[in-house]
């Protein structure tokens, strides 16, 4: 049985998973650069994967939440260009500081998470934010959107 911290917790990531899927599809849509548009779709569906894997957790325990992310109609790149205008560099910025969020709250829920098992699939979970991180660094640097000094 999970604790109440733990259920806590478990919501709070999964409202960021599912907001990170929403802006990796929107960003997707919006991208004008191939390579990072194939960067937010692929992200966007490890995003759904970590997103299952804590519903199911918190289902397997009895907890029935709904995300106020969750439900949303997918963009179309047409409709998105016409009322947003954000560059590829500001999409994968926002990206950048969206993961290092996410992966700092992972690292809070796992230090207080109680059952092992649990701990465990939140720590794969955080590697692969943390990967992720890397793959829009990377892309960043890539594109000369972001110079190590």
């Amino acid at each position: 049985m999970l604790t109440q911290k733990e259920v806590t917790y478990l919501k709070e990531n999964l409202d960021a998973e599912y907001l990170c899927i929403r802006k990796y599809e929107q960003y997707a849509a919006l991208s004008t650069d191939a390579d990072v548009k194939n960067m937010f779709t692929t992200l966007a569906g490890y995003e759904q994967q970590h997103a299952t894997t804590l519903k199911n957790i918190l289902n397997q325990n009895g907890v029935n939440y709904t995300s106020i992310y969750e439900s949303y109609n997918k963009p179309s790149s047409a409709q998105n260009q016409q009322n947003l205008s954000f560059s590829d560099a500001q999409l994968m910025n926002d990206s950048l500081s969206t993961e290092k969020h996410v992966s700092s709250n992972y690292n809070t829920a796992i230090l207080e998470t109680v059952d092992t098992n649990i701990r465990k699939q939140l720590q794969h979970i955080q590697q692969e934010e943390q990967g992720h991180a890397e793959t829009i660094f990377n892309m960043m640097r890539t594109k000369g959107y972001y110079k190590v000094e």
